[in-house]
């Protein structure tokens, strides 16, 4: 199983899990699951990988934290006056969690925003990663900028404990339209201390290292 974590919010996390999904399923012939522990605006990225992975669960099941505004957790239980407890939060998508991984030979888990956004009461996102104690992946994407992003969170994961398997580059932009990005991406390589396992330009053009996830 894996944790699919970003550098930000609409990097395309969603997207990257899809693919992933997708191929581990239709190529690999692997019985794929998927868990989104909380979202944040709406239900969307949960009914794509419903779909996508053709899953018969109850979307509360895949999504057991739904929240209504596109904010940070935190806030969007402040504003929607959403009462439940950071333990009611954990022990909610823990029975998730350990119903899916009985059932699916591999889980794919995704994360809201960054590793940084908080959930509640101090607990970031990255807390919850360590929580469930599964590696992570890193979806960044190719333009100006990334290297930071990147490198902070990867140093971020590190820091907490968590493994992390490798970097996913999504093609937000055009690789034809960003300046030397070989350049960046061995950077990134070499200031992370880490491997670029897939370049997903789009969902069928994607060069992914699936031994590295697996």
């Amino acid at each position: 199983m894996i944790f699919i974590t970003g550098t930000d919010t609409g990097v395309g996390k969603t997207y990257v899990s899809s693919i992933i999904g997708r191929h581990l399923k239709c190529r690999e012939n692997i019985n794929v699951g998927y868990l989104k522990p909380i979202e944040s605006g709406g239900i969307e990225d949960t009914t794509t990988l419903k779909d996508t992975l053709d899953l018969e669960e109850d979307l509360n099941i895949l999504n057991p934290i739904n929240l209504k505004n596109p904010l940070s957790p935190n806030i969007a239980f402040e504003v929607e006056e959403y009462d439940i407890t950071l333990g009611e939060i954990k022990s909610r998508i823990k029975d998730s969690f350990n119903a899916l991984s009985k059932k699916y030979d591999y889980l794919i888990v995704e994360g809201a925003g960054g590793v940084a956004v908080p959930i509640k009461d101090n607990f970031l996102m990255s807390d919850l990663i360590k929580f469930l104690d599964i590696p992570s992946i890193v979806v960044s994407r190719p333009n100006l900028g990334t290297i930071n992003h990147t490198l902070l969170t990867i140093e971020h994961l590190r820091n907490k404990g968590i493994d992390v398997k490798g970097v996913i580059i999504n093609c937000i932009t055009k690789l034809e339209d960003v300046l030397y990005y070989e350049k960046t991406f061995e950077t990134i390589e070499k200031y992370g201390n880490i491997e670029i396992i897939g370049i997903v330009k789009d969902k069928e053009d994607y060069k992914i290292n699936f031994k590295k996830i697996l």
